[in-house]
């Protein structure tokens, strides 16, 4: 899962293994590719399910672009209510505004010309599917220039993000001040955009207040930026659930960064058995914050704890509230950065 958001859409929501370093000299197939698509054998497949299906057919493929839709474009289309576009580093598959598309456009990177005409062959009886053109790119190095792009990120009231091939180790300043180190484009929460920040702020307030942080529940982790952040803060256990597994393996080398991999578990779904938690987080659309209410705040300790909630704007503020005061017992604390919201809620 992933926090709501309009956004401008790339391929960087992609899991980890379909964004492989694209390489300095890599060969590009363009092609168009319909919302649906029939095989040679017959089999249809929704556009990216293909995609899923060409990553494990073709041989060298390094990365997959499945074009791009901007918010100006989106909001004109009336897919969102306003061209705001936040944290391009990654984008939530409920907000992927490339699948309203009949037809879009996509590339294909490959590591050499060999490989490249190989797929081209490959996908020549796949009906819905048209190659453009074939090209080599050498222009730059694609990695170097996204890494250049991602910096240090200063996270008022919780420390520093920094990102993952930066060197240091993860810790706790004397202060109390967090540095936590992450790959950008993992699936959501690379720490810039306002939801990530209020969250991980929601948690260092919680240790600084003397809040239990033992057992935390990290719900729809996304890059598990905030399980992390929860265990650098002192969590003896995270449960980072998130319903891809296809970016579980990128949750596990971000923890693994900041030496707390020990401490946290990856699930798609949280064990029915589990014992209560100190801590639950869920930075995620509203509707999926309403629909699974009772089961977030069943499973916070019943004596105490506090449940974190964000991805949403002042006017979902409401009706969450309505919903889950009455399943804690208690009123929450509204914390706001630009037009985003988040609420804490602490059962004493």
């Amino acid at each position: 899962m992933a926090c709501t958001c309009t956004m401008a859409v790339d391929d960087s929501f992609l899991p980890d293994h379909r964004k492989a370093p694209v390489t300095a000299r890599s060969w590009i197939v363009e092609a168009t590719v319909e919302a649906r698509v029939t095989l040679a054998s017959g089999d249809v497949l929704e556009r990216d399910d293909f995609h899923a299906w060409l990553w494990e057919a073709a041989d060298g493929l390094l990365g997959i672009d499945e074009g791009s839709v901007d918010a100006v474009d989106a909001a004109a289309r009336g897919l969102v209510p306003a061209a705001l576009v936040i944290d391009a580093a990654a984008a939530p598959a409920d907000r992927d505004w490339v699948a309203t598309l009949p037809v879009a456009a996509t590339a294909w990177w490959f590591a050499d010309e060999a490989a490249a005409r190989a797929a081209v062959s490959l996908v020549a009886e796949v009906r819905g599917c048209r190659v453009r053109g074939l090209h080599v790119d050498d222009s730059s190095d694609h990695e170097a220039a996204s890494r250049a792009s991602f910096g240090p990120i200063d996270v008022p009231g919780f420390g520093v993000v920094r990102p993952a091939w930066d060197e240091g180790a993860a810790g706790l300043a004397a202060d109390g001040a967090a540095t936590i180190f992450i790959e950008p484009g993992l699936g959501f929460g690379t720490g810039l955009h306002p939801t990530t920040q209020l969250c991980l702020a929601a948690l260092a307030r919680t240790r600084r207040c003397g809040g239990r942080l033992d057992r935390v529940l990290d719900y729809g982790s996304g890059s598990g930026i905030l399980g992390i952040a929860a265990a650098v803060l002192g969590a003896r256990q995270v449960d980072a659930i998130e319903i891809d597994e296809r970016v579980h393996p990128a949750i596990v080398a971000n923890a693994r960064r900041n030496g707390v991999a020990a401490r946290l578990r990856v699930a798609v779904a949280a064990a029915p058995d589990a014992p209560a938690y100190d801590v639950v987080m869920a930075n995620i659309v509203p509707q999926v914050l309403l629909d699974h209410a009772v089961d977030l705040c069943d499973r916070l300790d019943p004596r105490r704890g506090t449940v974190v909630l964000s991805g949403f704007f002042a006017a979902d503020v409401p009706r969450i509230t309505a919903l889950y005061s009455p399943l804690l017992g208690c009123r929450p604390s509204v914390h706001d950065l630009g037009d985003w919201r988040c609420l804490s809620f602490t059962r004493d």
